[in-house]
């Protein structure tokens, strides 16, 4: 049995009977529990981000396959300068964490542009070098928006049709709901549960595409004090909610 925080454990045999193929997490509330515990904002994403590991932990252990967690969106960096160059720093830390435990295959989600290259450099190393790894999936998205990612998964399609020569009538025609989700989705299953903390019950546009069919799971509980009994909490809404239902399967991620 594996520590969790407030005295409760993690099993490593799974008890629940329905776990997702593919969990997303929305990481929210850090700010907020910095004001309530007279912390500044970098200290509470400190706080927060330092949660991850262990999350990824549990996730790992109840079976999980995929994990996609919404570090940073594109809308967080209208907010100031210092808390945004602070953001990248401590994430830049966390993807580095990541790439020396090298225990599962780590990828990036979100709009490379908008990725300060120390940070997109950490990145592209902790794919390459967790690439073959066969543990459990890890998306983190960062410089991430829902439109962003559809429109963007739009014009690589059309640009790499117009460079194989078609007319843009025919390149059109290849823009397809499947071409669409393999653009975004590679081989990832269907998110099957999206999991929002802080108390916030909007998606707003995390996995727009990709997502539709997922159970949502909101907790008031702030990121930074997400705990084992949390993520039990959740999986219990998914259980009961899927009790009776067919899960996704990776042909039905467009359907």
């Amino acid at each position: 049995m594996s520590s969790a925080r407030g005295g409760t454990s993690v099993r490593t045999a799974n008890e629940h009977s329905a776990v997702p193929r593919h969990m997303a997490l929305i990481l929210d509330g850090n700010r907020r529990w910095a004001t309530v515990h007279g912390r500044t904002a970098s200290e509470g994403h400190e706080a927060g981000f330092s949660r991850v590991p262990e999350v990824l932990h549990w996730c790992h252990d109840l079976g999980v396959e995929t994990v996609t967690l919404w570090l940073l969106s594109t809308d967080n960096l209208r907010r100031d300068p210092a808390e945004v160059d602070a953001l990248m720093r401590i994430i830049t830390d966390l993807v580095n964490g990541l790439a020396a435990s090298d225990r599962w295959r780590v990828r990036h989600r979100g709009v490379r542009a908008m990725v300060p290259e120390s940070l997109l450099a950490a990145l592209d190393e902790v794919a390459a070098r967790t690439t073959d790894n066969t543990g459990m999936r890890v998306n983190l998205a960062i410089c991430y928006g829902g439109r962003e990612e559809v429109t963007e998964a739009c014009r690589e399609l059309i640009e790499g049709y117009a460079h194989e020569g078609l007319s843009p009538a025919e390149a059109a025609r290849r823009v397809t709901a499947e071409a669409v989700t393999e653009a975004i989705a590679a081989d990832d299953p269907a998110p099957e549960l999206v999991v929002r903390t802080s108390g916030e019950q909007r998606s707003s546009g995390f996995l727009l595409w990709t997502a539709r069919h997922a159970e949502h799971y909101f907790t008031t509980t702030y990121w930074p004090d997400f705990g084992y009994d949390d993520l039990k909490a959740a999986l219990t809404h998914y259980e009961r909610r899927s009790r009776g239902r067919l899960r996704a399967t990776p042909d039905s991620r467009a359907t």
